[in-house]
C-alpha cells in the first residue's frame, strides 16, 4: 500500500483506510456525505467526490486475532467493519476491483470453474466429504485448503496451511475429509512454477525452475528471491483474460508449467508482488498508481 500511495501525486487528495485505521481520523458518514481527513495533508475530503479507489486489505491481517465471537470485542469490531464496507460501496467511486468481485474472485472452486469456462487448463479437482469420491481423480493429489491459508494459534503465533501430497489409499484421508472441506487436486508435475501479476490489460510474468524446491514452493525461503522475469505473450494474455471475466483488475496468479502444458493453479485478487524483482514490480506499483490518478 505504501509503495503505491507514495506514487500518487501529492497534487491529488488521497484517503488510506482500513478497519483499525478508520478509528483513528475524524469521519462523518449521512446518507449525503462521506468525508474523512485525508493522508496526505488536505484537509477534509469528501469521499462521495471520490474518483477511484484500490482494496488491498479491508483490516491487518491480525485484526481479530484471539477475538471471540460473540463477545463485546467481536460486536464493536463488526460496527468498524460495517462502517468500513459503507464506504468500499460508495456508487460514485470506481474500484479498481469492486468488494464484490474481490470477495467472489477469493474462492478458489469460483477461480476454476471461470478458467475452465474460459478454456484455460486447470487440473482435475474436487471438494468432498466422501472419500469414495476420491479415486476417480487422476493421478497423485495434492490437498489445499479451499478456506483461508492461515490460521493463529492462542498464543498468537501465525501458520500457514500449505499445499500438501496425498495418498488417496491412505485411511487417514477420509479423517482428513471429514474435518474441514479442502480441495483434492490431481498434482501436475511442475518443470516451472509462474507468477503471473495482471493491472487491467497489462501482465508481468516471473518464473523459477521447480527442480530442488518443495511442492508448494512458498515453503522455501530461497524461493521468495529467487523469481527472473518471463517473456510469456500467451500465459500473460490467458492471465489477464481470467482476470477480465472474474472482474479484477489486479490479480496476483500462479501458474505450473509442466513438460505436456501450462495449467492455471490459483487466483489472489488482493496478492503480493514486492517479493518479485525490478524494475519489474515497480513497474506493476506504478500502473497502480496511474490508474488511481486516472
Amino acid at each position: 500500500m505504501r509503495e503505491v500511495a507514495d506514487r500518487v501525486s501529492s497534487l491529488r487528495p488521497l484517503v488510506v483506510l482500513d478497519a483499525a485505521g478508520v478509528q483513528r481520523i475524524p469521519f462523518v458518514v449521512s446518507a449525503t456525505r462521506l468525508g474523512v481527513e485525508t493522508t496526505n495533508g488536505h484537509g477534509a475530503a469528501h469521499i462521495q467526490d471520490a474518483h477511484r479507489g484500490w482494496i488491498r486489505r479491508p483490516a491487518p491481517a491480525d485484526w481479530d486475532v484471539g477475538m471471540r465471537w460473540g463477545s463485546k470485542q467481536a460486536a464493536v469490531q463488526g460496527a468498524w467493519r460495517t462502517l468500513l464496507v459503507s464506504l468500499l460501496r460508495n456508487p460514485a467511486c470506481e474500484w479498481l476491483t469492486s468488494l464484490d468481485a474481490l470477495l467472489a474472485a477469493e474462492n478458489k472452486i469460483v477461480q476454476c470453474r471461470t478458467a475452465t469456462g474460459a478454456g484455460i487448463d486447470v487440473p482435475p479437482l474436487m471438494v468432498t466429504n466422501d472419500a469414495s469420491e476420491v479415486s476417480s481423480l487422476p493421478g497423485p493429489l495434492v490437498a489445499k485448503p479451499l478456506g483461508p491459508p492461515q490460521y493463529w494459534l492462542e498464543q498468537g503465533d501465525p501458520r500457514i496451511v500449505f499445499a500438501a501430497p496425498v495418498d488417496p489409499q491412505d485411511p487417514s484421508v477420509a479423517e482428513l475429509l471429514a474435518g474441514a472441506p479442502f480441495i483434492l487436486q490431481e498434482r501436475v508435475r511442475a518443470v516451472r512454477h509462474l507468477r503471473v501479476v495482471t493491472v487491467c490489460d497489462e501482465a508481468w510474468a516471473f518464473q523459477i525452475l521447480a527442480e530442488g524446491i518443495p511442492l508448494d514452493w512458498r515453503r522455501s525461503v530461497a524461493a521468495h528471491t529467487s523469481w527472473r522475469p518471463l517473456k510469456a505473450p500467451d500465459i500473460e494474455q490467458r492471465a489477464v483474460d481470467l482476470s477480465a471475466a472474474m472482474s479484477v483488475r489486479y490479480s496476483s496468479q500462479d501458474w505450473i508449467e509442466t513438460e505436456s502444458g501450462t495449467y492455471f493453479i490459483d487466483l489472489n485478487p488482493g496478492g503480493q508482488w514486492l517479493f518479485l524483482p525490478d524494475p519489474e514490480a515497480s513497474q506493476i506499483s506504478a500502473a497502480i498508481a496511474h490508474w488511481l490518478q486516472g
